[in-house]
């Protein structure tokens, strides 16, 4: 008589694949939200590093017009182009401002209008709650920022304020710049203020 042995098929019951599929996607998901993170905290730097750079920017062009004013013994005083008529940075009723370093002939130049002409750097905002609301744009073909529009000029989540407050006239002011942005749609506007004092050498 001949003897036939049973063969038993064996596999993966359905619990068992549940099991392995919920392993996998724990797997996997801890990975990506790491590498989400740490994407989200680059960008996040990267902006920061920029809002850095444009508020020194600003700091820097007070600096220069002061020195060009105060070598080229302008009448008008050594901060009088922050207070000209259509751009006054000088804070005596909530006045802001605006620097566009890509503004002006040439672009960015120090050299100082006549007295009582506006300097086309220095520009007037648009100003809510004591800050400006005009963006930042951003020139894809020259990699500079301003105030520029159309063309290559795109606008940025960044905002810039400028602010001079004059503490002892003639000789010492004290100049802030506030920077606001927002990296993301979900996060939180930010903002940061630098601040420094500057004098009538």
């Amino acid at each position: 008589m001949k003897k036939f042995s049973s063969i038993k098929n064996t596999g993966f019951t359905l619990v068992e694949t549940l099991v392995a599929i919920a392993i996998l996607s724990l797997a996997i998901t801890g990975p990506m939200v790491i590498a989400e993170k740490g994407i989200g905290s680059a960008i996040y730097a990267r902006d920061e590093v920029t809002a850095f750079y444009l508020a020194q920017e600003a700091i820097e062009y007070v600096r220069n017009v002061r020195d060009t004013n105060r070598i080229g013994g302008y009448a008008g005083g050594w901060l009088w182009e922050f207070g000209a008529t259509g751009a006054n940075c000088l804070d005596t009723s909530g006045q802001r401002c605006q620097i566009d370093s890509t503004a002006g002939t040439p672009a960015g130049s120090f050299t100082s209008p006549a007295p009582g002409q506006p300097n086309a750097v220095i520009q007037s905002c648009t100003v809510s709650n004591g800050f400006c609301t005009t963006p930042i744009s951003f020139n894809s073909t020259t990699d500079f920022y301003g105030y520029g529009s159309g063309g290559a000029w795109t606008p940025t989540q960044f905002t810039r304020t400028i602010d001079i407050k004059e503490i002892n006239t003639g000789v010492e002011a004290l100049v802030t710049v506030t920077i606001s942005w927002q990296t993301g749609i979900f996060n939180p506007r930010e903002s940061f203020t630098v601040a420094e004092h500057i004098f009538a050498f």
